[in-house]
């Protein structure tokens, strides 16, 4: 009777091949696990760039300096005459993780006025450049003052009286034609408060 006898030189090569295969398993289970996480993280940590230029987009936008306008109100909201009018400014608020959308941000006083030309809109902020207070519109004076400081302002913004060193602080702002109807479009922004200079923050 014949006995088939196992070659021993058999063993060692399927064990190599083996520990081969249990080896490059290992390095491609433990590569995936590595990057796995890094990859996820590098997401969580772009997204927040991506969605705030998708909400720069949002809006005409000055092409030179690229300035973010928000809608205000339509042009007929606003007298002929020259008498400014308070309007909210709102806009989509946007930190590294979250939007908010339609918060307001602050006010604008909008007046207007007819020339040959067409019809002219001065923005001015409604923050007194004193300390920040709100200031108002007194028809009956035809200036605007601070409650909180005294401070007064001339109709087209430049300071009359009180502790401001400087006059109101003008907003771009733009006519937008949408369709026939015209609106009025404005540029939020925010200046150091208590200085001479006009100093943009934010």
């Amino acid at each position: 009777m014949n006995h088939v006898v196992d070659s021993p030189l058999a063993r060692p090569e399927a064990d190599r091949r083996r520990s081969f295969l249990v080896r490059l398993t290992a390095s491609v289970v433990g590569a995936v696990v590595v990057i796995f996480p890094f990859a996820a993280g590098l997401g969580v940590l772009v997204d927040p760039l991506c969605r705030r230029r998708r909400a720069a987009g949002d809006g005409p936008n000055d092409r030179e300096s690229d300035t973010k306008f928000v809608r205000v109100a339509p042009l007929d909201a606003l007298p002929p005459d020259g008498t400014p009018r308070q309007f909210a400014l709102t806009a989509d608020v946007a930190d590294a993780w979250t939007r908010a959308p339609a918060r307001r941000v602050g006010s604008v006083f909008l007046s207007r006025d007819e020339t040959a030309d067409g019809a002219i809109v001065r923005a001015l902020s409604s923050t007194c450049p004193h300390l920040g207070c709100a200031v108002d519109y007194e028809a009956a004076a035809g200036r605007y003052e601070c409650p909180c400081h005294e401070s007064s302002f001339a109709i087209d913004g430049k300071r009359l009286s009180g502790p401001s060193l400087r006059g109101l602080d003008p907003l771009k702002v733009k006519l937008v034609d949408t369709g026939g109807r015209q609106e009025v479009w404005v540029a939020p922004q925010r200046y150091r408060t208590g200085v001479a200079e006009r100093v943009p923050i934010g």
